[in-house]
């Protein structure tokens, strides 16, 4: 994913989201045709999740075939759901994302908690995911010479926090920084994936690794809700699929490139993965792949030695600080937003710019704390999974949004340029409640405190919303004595509204 990683300039990214209600939006001329439609969302989902996700997703399921299976599954409930999100696309065209579906389907109340998880919990454990695997491959590089070294945790998320602070830094000096990096950045990850294809194809056919694909089943788990945890690994690579709706008033012809762009992305990107996946297997035992923090690494001294090795550990790093560096852009945007646009949240302090550098110090200040925390509870895969549990109880309340607004008496008439078939809407929704449901049962006792510390954090949002929104005379009595406390935007906005189109009563004489 580069849900995990890629900003786009244009309107937003997964995270970018603005959370404002006005009247007019902005005007875009349409100019995006489906062959730059595909590249958008190919680009948007492909990111570093690839290179750190194999190991855990085959760990989890226990044999090469029921692993591959999982990277093909998670392409296609990525490719129904980017479906969905196309027909709320087009039916809503406002700016926000998952922030206007919800709201239209169930009220401002889950709105506004998609936005709270979106600064709290999605964005930074992304950011922290992202830069747990930059560490990784760092400290493989600085200690290249000493075979299967295995670090000191806290020297990995040293290293990750040290990576988000370098991007809020970097992108607090100059304004344009980000851009110039996510430009720089995206090269590398593609390069290293091309690479890494090629290799597997000349590896499959010296057939030194066919026992890896002969019963290429044998040893799969039978406890189904292993491939729930699995998938959280494989859909962490795919997230992204989303992004295109925050720019869908500049496709052309959304009714028929839309749809279009979705199908040939995720395509794309789904035989890109499994060749990938292929590709680790025709080249290492799989005990190495499950193993290893740095399966790109293990790859190229298999197939290069060790300059081999020490290229792909680099052409990593470059992409993960890349992700990094989009996750934080688009975060600190994010906060600007919450910051300017509704002020439920998230105070004006944070939605000013730094007059020198014009940049938003503040809330990249912000952003990189949050993310910072996020990086000191687990490791990867522990940080990915509470990432995907996050996004994907937020991808099934936007779907179920769609199914009750098909039905819902002041939205089943609204214009639908483009109608996802019903049936693959309540598909992708069971899928979605088992990978919901499955985890946490998975998880036992004590793995179920992760996904419990997220859910608590996301219903925050409904007090902060009842005393800021629904009974504001309370957050006045309990909030008033905080200097610089107002009212939120949303709710002086609205008392404007009524007050201009209140009837004047006719003067006493």
């Amino acid at each position: 994913m580069d849900s995990n990683s890629i900003v786009s300039e244009k309107k937003g990214s997964i995270t970018s989201v603005q959370i404002s209600d006005v009247a007019a939006e902005d005007v875009h001329v349409p100019h995006m045709g489906l062959t730059s439609s595909v590249n958008m969302i190919v680009g948007l989902i492909i990111g570093s999740g690839i290179f750190a996700s194999p190991g855990p997703v085959t760990v989890a399921v226990g044999s090469v075939g029921a692993s591959l299976i999982v990277w093909v599954i998670g392409g296609v409930l990525s490719m129904i759901g980017a479906l969905c999100y196309a027909e709320l696309g087009t039916m809503i065209s406002k700016s926000g994302g998952e922030y206007q579906y919800l709201k239209s389907s169930y009220g401002l109340c889950v709105g506004l908690t998609f936005a709270w998880a979106n600064l709290l919990l999605t964005n930074p454990l992304g950011t922290a995911s992202i830069a747990t695997v930059f560490a990784q491959y760092i400290i493989k590089m600085a200690y290249f010479n000493i075979p299967d070294y295995v670090g000191p945790q806290y020297a990995t998320k040293l290293v990750a926090i040290a990576c988000i602070w370098l991007v809020v830094i970097f992108n607090s000096v100059a304004r344009k920084a980000g851009a110039y990096v996510a430009n720089v950045f995206t090269f590398a990850k593609l390069l290293a994936l091309a690479m890494i294809i090629i290799i597997g194809f000349i590896w499959l056919g010296k057939g030194d690794m066919k026992v890896n694909f002969t019963d290429s089943f044998d040893g799969s788990a039978t406890n189904v809700l292993k491939y729930g945890t699995a998938m959280y690994m494989a859909l962490f690579s795919y997230n992204g699929w989303n992004n295109l709706n925050y720019g869908i008033s500049e496709v052309k012809n959304p009714a028929r490139n839309l749809p279009l762009a979705i199908i040939i992305s995720c395509t794309l990107v789904t035989v890109v993965y499994v060749l990938t996946n292929i590709a680790y297997f025709a080249t290492l035992p799989v005990s190495t792949v499950t193993t290893s923090k740095t399966v790109a690494v293990e790859l190229g001294k298999v197939s290069m030695g060790s300059a081999g090795g020490y290229f792909f550990a680099l052409m990593v790093v470059f992409s993960t600080f890349g992700a990094v560096n989009g996750n934080v852009w688009a975060a600190s945007r994010l906060v600007m937003a919450a910051a300017n646009d509704d002020g439920v949240f998230m105070p004006a302090f944070f939605g000013k710019l730094t007059q020198k550098t014009q940049s938003p110090i503040r809330s990249l200040v912000l952003v990189g704390v949050i993310a910072t925390i996020w990086c000191i509870p687990g490791d990867f895969t522990y940080i990915a999974n509470m990432y995907s549990f996050t996004g994907w109880l937020f991808y099934g309340l936007t779907v179920l949004g769609l199914i009750i607004m098909r039905f819902k008496k002041k939205t089943k008439d609204l214009e639908r340029p483009f109608k996802i078939w019903l049936p693959l809407a309540i598909l992708f929704l069971i899928i979605d409640c088992y990978l919901i449901v499955a985890p946490l049962i998975d998880a036992g006792p004590d793995g179920v405190i992760q996904y419990i510390i997220c859910i608590i954090i996301g219903l925050l949002a409904i007090p902060i919303w009842f005393v800021r929104i629904r009974k504001p005379s309370i957050g006045r009595l309990l909030l008033g004595w905080i200097p610089g406390y107002t009212e939120p935007h949303i709710l002086v906005n609205k008392e404007a509204e009524v007050m201009e189109y209140e009837p004047k009563q006719p003067e006493e004489k």
